[in-house]
């Protein structure tokens, strides 16, 4: 006796965004973020949660490195001095359109930018 499986076309559609999803291979990406400086030390760190965990709620792996008060070589958005936040994680084109949406949404970004890691980097990136 043969078994039939039967799905819908919404279970299927699903099925296959994810293999296609998992087809795509990870590589690793760091985005440096400026932030206001005008936001206090907690908002600061309410917002780099805010990004660390959106990315791990996308099945990501994240290092962050909060660099601190940054004087900007010029101004942006009329701001002389940022905070700079770097994040390193696994992702793939998918993950970075997300993110970038979200960051152009925030009006604490003064300025992001997504750069993808080379291996031979790696060793000198938190060094």
């Amino acid at each position: 006796m043969q078994k039939y499986l039967f799905f819908s076309k919404i279970e299927l559609i699903t099925k296959l965004e994810k293999i296609k999803a998992m087809k795509k291979e990870l590589e690793l990406y760091e985005l440096i973020l400026l932030l206001k400086f005008t936001s206090t030390e907690a908002e600061t760190n309410e917002k780099i949660q805010l990004y660390k965990d959106f990315l791990t709620e996308k099945g990501s792996q994240v290092m962050v490195k909060n660099q601190g008060k940054r004087s900007l070589a010029y101004p942006i958005k009329g701001f002389d001095t940022a905070t700079s936040v770097q994040l390193v994680y696994l992702g793939n084109g998918e993950l970075i359109k997300q993110i970038n949406t979200v960051i152009q949404r925030d009006e604490t970004v003064l300025r992001a930018i997504t750069t993808k890691l080379m291996d031979e980097s790696l060793s000198k990136l938190f060094a």
